[in-house]
């Protein structure tokens, strides 16, 4: 569907401009005067009916395709209610016979419909010369000239109206991150503190407890490292400074490898991999080693111990080999599953449970679109996740 036109209606100063156009249209496309006259004038009828109840409506010139065929379709969205008996529709009908009419809220839309004959040699190219033609045409009225200025400048302004609304929504996604990530990274920091301090009393007394404070903070710190890891990535993928070095790689034996380091640092939760044979892609390994830590990590958050993940290779099929990790977790529901790719997201009802700064699926998405594949996911609450990710075989 091709638009070609739009125009508020807001008086009856409206029906001589909405009939002049009609007629413009129609003309312009080489149908006959006849079929002009009749299409302008069903349009203008349409638009009184609906001017006279309510100065809050929008009529629309639109070109579309169907079986073959081309047709024209002038709609009219109003905020009125108004039933096919009335007397003006009834006379547009007359006129053009196929109009429809359906409820649309407490309102109305109105749609008029013109066939136009397979001899009428009509092309995309022409409608969108059609539309730049309506959209150029000078005014030829100081009515048409006031209303032109005007739509103009309730364009403008609803482009600044969003640009605002996008600048405080952004403002205050950063302000959360901000947040969130001071308090991700925070955490962590007061732990290893803790422990090194009880750890200083221990140093001669007990080696054994020494150690494993020792070992907590290890682990503490290897979490501000993956941070402040997913810190830079974002800053890089941001401003396009990703460097992928590719070289070609057997998948099989590069899954198996990278989920066997994977593995240890998730012993409670036994990870599985199945192959069917070799396979070769051309790949940064760095980065799809990262794509797997991610989604294995994610699948084993939110999961219940000893559930198993499970990572297989599938064989290829149309030059893509797709690669899944299935987990036993709680699962999306279906609004939460459509958002779990953006930046930033993080499902309410967890994020107060488990930490994380909601950046880590969309960097691994940014990853694999660097690597020209995919990645999507299927989920059910309280049944788990099924994350896949594509990428191009050699």
């Amino acid at each position: 569907m091709l638009e070609i036109l739009s125009i508020n209606l807001e008086n009856e100063m409206d029906l001589p401009l909405t009939h002049k156009k009609a007629v413009g249209i129609t003309k312009y496309l080489g149908l006959s005067v006849a079929t002009q006259t009749a299409f302008a004038t069903a349009v203008s009828e349409v638009c009184r009916a609906v001017i006279d109840k309510t100065l809050h409506s929008v009529l629309s010139f639109r070109a579309k395709r169907e079986d073959g065929r081309w047709l024209i379709r002038a709609r009219v969205v109003t905020d009125c209610r108004l039933s096919a008996s009335s007397q003006e529709l009834i006379y547009a009908k007359r006129l053009i016979p196929v109009i429809d009419v359906q409820p649309n809220g407490e309102g109305t839309v109105i749609t008029l419909q013109l066939n136009l004959p397979r001899s009428v040699k009509i092309s995309g190219d022409l409608v969108s010369r059609l539309a730049n033609h309506v959209a150029t045409a000078p005014p030829e009225s100081p009515y048409e000239e006031i209303k032109q200025r005007n739509q103009e400048l309730n364009t403008l302004s609803e482009k600044k109206d969003e640009q605002l609304r996008l600048a405080t929504l952004l403002n205050e996604k950063k302000s959360e991150f901000l947040s969130i990530a001071s308090h991700e990274l925070r955490s962590p920091l007061t732990i290893i503190k803790a422990y090194a301090q009880i750890g200083k009393s221990f140093k001669d007394k007990n080696p054994e407890k020494m150690a494993e404070y020792l070992e907590k903070i290890n682990q503490q710190a290897t979490k501000v490292n993956v941070l402040i890891q997913q810190l830079l990535d974002l800053a890089k993928i941001e401003n396009n400074k990703v460097d992928y070095r590719i070289e070609k790689v057997e998948l099989s034996a590069f899954l198996s490898e990278t989920l066997a380091s994977v593995a240890l640092s998730h012993p409670t939760h036994p990870v599985m991999f199945h192959a069917n044979g070799p396979v070769y892609a051309n790949i940064d390994k760095l980065r799809i080693e990262q794509v797997l830590v991610n989604l294995v990590s994610n699948a084993a958050k939110y999961s219940p111990n000893d559930k198993p993940i499970t990572v297989a290779l599938g064989e290829p099929a149309n030059e893509q080999v797709i690669i899944s990790v299935t987990d036993q977790g709680i699962g999306l529901s279906a609004e939460n599953l459509s958002r779990v790719f953006d930046k930033f997201f993080r499902a309410e009802e967890v994020a107060q449970k488990v930490s994380g700064l909601g950046m880590g699926l969309y960097i691994t998405t940014r990853i694999i679109k660097g690597h020209k594949g995919k990645i999507w996911a299927d989920s059910k609450e309280n049944e788990g996740s099924v994350f896949y990710f594509s990428l191009p075989v050699v």
